[in-house]
């Protein structure tokens, strides 16, 4: 019996001494091969190419490894501790699949498990356990026993090189999203900036991408430091709309920030006032009545007059005491004292409606019934008499009398 623990601690002295060696060609600061594995446990198929963003921790190690056995529960120890903060812990073994999964099982290996890999010749390992931890840009960053320090290498790992919590294509797109940002900020166009910002839901808990947000963050808010110091001067001035208006640009820049709520927080105050929501109202009405009598001008070229004509009459009348409402109703008064123009319109919707009539007309007639022709026709005569519709109608007529 003492000849077998005699022998047992050699092993062990051994294998755990044989640990620490690595291949001199793979050292820290090269690039970490790629890994592979036949099969994998609690875990998709995995590669560094996969994984890259995140910090990951390889270590090789085999069932029959008392060294190995011993240090399984420190890994699941720090796949808990550490998994959440982007570190992911990875176990490799030549070992076949079906002579790793119940051992597995039954150990309690939470974290992904490579089989059948024969990654530890690439990695140059000559002993185990051995592990080697991987930066965010596919560097090795150590490589030693995992019991011997790797929870100290992760933490100043994790300070070094803060790994992504976003998949590298969520990243990207995060990252395309934000140059456009920032580009908006440098044109001043701020709103617009902060409500493209605001897609990025998720996004900020990648560190990198968090410190650009950052950035962007701090410049929206101290413009909408300032745009609550204008709503402040307004306000005094009684300026209420413009107010209104400023203190609302003030919450889209910075949303979240002390500034967007305090600026809320003016603008419900001010909507209290009946003074101050009667202005505010008003200064809606203004700016509806004016940004649809600009779409309107702008239609112009595509509209007939008589169209234009009954535009302006509408918007005239849906608001009354406004500047675009007055705009509207002056225009229109200016159209119907033009006698040409009226004529015009005139003309215009004669030959409209009499060419609508005659089309109904000839399609009774074709089908036999000159009953139901002969009112269009009729129509024609006593609204459009002096019309060349009219003389057409007559004659339409006269023929349908033999």
């Amino acid at each position: 019996m003492q000849t077998r623990v005699i022998a047992w601690v050699a092993v062990w002295v051994l294998v755990a001494g044989l640990a620490s060696q690595v291949s001199a060609e793979l050292s820290v600061g090269g690039k970490a091969p790629e890994i592979m594995a036949s099969a994998w446990l609690n875990s998709p198929p995995l590669s560094l190419a996969k994984l890259r963003g995140r910090i990951v921790v390889l270590e090789f190690w085999a069932t029959w490894c008392p060294p190995c056995r011993t240090t399984i529960p420190h890994l699941i120890k720090l796949h808990r501790q550490y998994g959440p903060k982007g570190v992911v812990i990875c176990s490799l073994t030549g070992e076949s699949k079906s002579k790793v999964e119940n051992f597995a099982k039954d150990m309690g290996m939470i974290y992904p498990v490579g089989c059948g890999s024969s990654s530890s010749g690439v990695y140059g390992v000559r002993g185990i356990p051995h592990a080697f931890i991987v930066d965010p840009s596919g560097t090795i960053a150590w490589h030693g026993h995992p019991a011997g320090g790797l929870a100290a290498a992760i933490e100043k790992q994790l300070k070094a090189t803060p790994p992504s919590l976003m998949s590298p294509t969520a990243k990207a797109a995060a990252g395309a999203l934000l140059e456009k940002v920032e580009a908006l900020v440098k044109k001043e166009q701020y709103a617009v900036a902060s409500a493209m910002l605001a897609k990025l839901k998720g996004a900020e808990d990648d560190p990198q991408i968090a410190g650009r947000v950052a950035r962007i963050r701090t410049i929206l808010a101290a413009r909408a430091e300032e745009a609550l110091k204008d709503a402040l001067k307004q306000i005094e001035a009684k300026q209420y709309y413009q107010a209104s208006l400023t203190l609302g640009r003030a919450v889209a820049l910075a949303p979240g920030a002390q500034q967007g709520a305090e600026a809320r927080k003016r603008l419900q105050e001010l909507l209290k006032d009946d003074d101050a929501r009667a202005a505010v109202e008003k200064g809606k009405r203004e700016k509806e009545a004016a940004d649809l009598l600009a779409e309107l001008e702008k239609a112009a070229a595509t509209k007939t007059a008589a169209a234009m004509l009954e535009a302006y009459d509408d918007l005239a009348n849906r608001f009354p005491g406004t500047k675009a409402g007055q705009t509207a109703a002056q225009n229109a008064k200016a159209m119907r004292a033009d006698k040409d123009l009226v004529a015009k319109m005139a003309d215009a919707t004669a030959e409209k409606d009499c060419k609508g009539w005659l089309s109904m007309a000839r399609n009774f007639i074709k089908a036999g019934m000159h009953d139901k022709a002969k009112p269009y026709l009729q129509k024609i005569l006593t609204e459009y008499p002096k019309s060349g519709f009219a003389k057409e109608a007559g004659e339409m007529l006269a023929k349908m009398k033999k």
